[in-house]
């Protein structure tokens, strides 16, 4: 199963890749590659068995969801975000990474096409 973090750069996407390199599977299915993805990534991957491919960009960007949903990942955790105070600052920062970058992944998604169906995890 490959799995794509969407926001992989922040505090929630870290933990998450961390856990999912330590327990190797991800219910019954075994990991074959992770995707970390954000605009930018601080901390380095942990070590795992499989593969861990960092890319760096924008998903409120016109065609970067289509790339990474081009990877055809298995799974896709969608963490990026801009929450609390700095959205508030910036509402247009806010509409652009929350509303338009998660828009533009679900329409990447819906126009992959050949029956491609990942299951997506957003937390909001």
């Amino acid at each position: 199963m490959k799995i794509l973090v969407i926001g992989a750069g922040g505090m929630v996407g870290a933990k998450l890749i961390k856990r999912l390199c330590a327990d190797g599977k991800l219910g019954e299915a075994s990991i074959s590659a992770i995707i970390r993805h954000d605009v930018v990534l601080s901390p380095p991957p942990p070590e795992s068995s499989f593969p861990i491919e960092t890319l760096m960009g924008d998903l409120s960007v016109p065609g970067e969801a289509e790339k990474l949903v081009g990877l055809r990942p298995d799974v896709i955790y969608h963490l990026a975000a801009i929450v609390s105070g700095e959205a508030e600052a910036d509402f247009e920062k806010g509409y652009r990474i929350n509303l338009e970058g998660t828009h533009l992944l679900f329409e990447a998604i819906r126009k992959a096409g050949g029956g491609y169906k990942p299951k997506v995890i957003f937390t909001s």
